[in-house]
């Protein structure tokens, strides 16, 4: 199923495995890969079946952010050709916070700069607890912008400050306490959570998981409350009607298990 030169893609039991392929350059992003990452999360889009999406980096590190050789190739463009690369960054980013099912990210080794979009963007973060990460920008002079608001979405703004402002390096256990990631441990730890969610997410309604996220997803970017109100009650009563949420309000009343259980 994997077309893919910078990444490892594939679908079993309803999941779909995203790995970063560039072991060799830290798999570090470049033009391509940032190009494979956005057709992938289409194809998982495209499936509404998937219960999960599961993202980590092959090699020693999930990732060091920005590939060298692409920064060289950047470093003379005009205002105007960062602008378009900076918008497929930032794109890339968004179409991973909006991608349909649960995002789980497992990082290792490091998480560098723009790699920490991809982390922050996810909906639950698994990191080894040596796994050092770094917003490296501000020493090379220029600024986190692309990741902001997705950094600032799961860490707040004075969490954000301290670590972008100083550029210094941290590991899994500030990770956690600052909400960067959702938990931490070693390699067989980080296996123990994850299979418990594999055995979890199948009893769930992979329609209602997707819209749950949706929802969670715009509440987060509303400010009006009136809004949120209407946004709010307009979603349960869409849910209600839905043909998952018939089903799983019938089985709870039948006391027998949904349908989905038994995909």
């Amino acid at each position: 199923m994997n077309h893919f030169s910078t990444l490892q893609f594939h679908i079993r039991d309803r999941v779909a495995y995203l790995t970063l392929n560039r072991p060799e350059v830290r798999n570090a992003f470049n033009d391509q890969m940032m190009g494979e990452l956005r057709e992938a999360f289409s194809l998982v889009n495209d499936n509404r079946e998937l219960i999960a999406v599961i993202l980590r980096g092959n090699g020693p590190v999930f990732s060091a952010g920005a590939d060298l050789n692409w920064m060289k190739s950047t470093l003379h463009n005009s205002y105007e050709q960062n602008r378009t690369d900076s918008s497929q960054l930032q794109e890339l980013f968004e179409a991973f916070f909006h991608i349909g099912p649960p995002a789980i990210t497992i990082l290792h080794g490091a998480c560098i700069g723009g790699a920490n979009g991809l982390a922050a963007a996810s909906d639950i973060v698994l990191a080894e607890e040596q796994t050092q990460f770094r917003f490296s920008e501000v020493r090379l002079g220029l600024i986190p912008a692309t990741i902001a608001p997705f950094v600032i979405h799961r860490m707040g703004p004075q969490a954000a400050k301290y670590y972008m402002l100083s550029g210094k390096a941290f590991r899994g256990e500030e990770a956690l306490r600052n909400g960067l990631v959702n938990a931490i441990g070693d390699q067989e730890k980080l296996d123990t959570e994850l299979d418990i969610l594999l055995k979890e997410l199948p009893n769930n309604s992979a329609q209602a998981m997707w819209e749950t996220k949706r929802l969670i997803n715009q509440i987060g970017m509303l400010t009006d409350e009136q809004k949120i109100r209407e946004h709010t009650v307009d979603a349960i009563a869409t849910a209600r009607v839905s043909e998952d949420g018939q089903e799983g309000m019938q089985a709870f009343l039948e006391k027998r298990k949904p349908r989905w259980v038994h995909r």
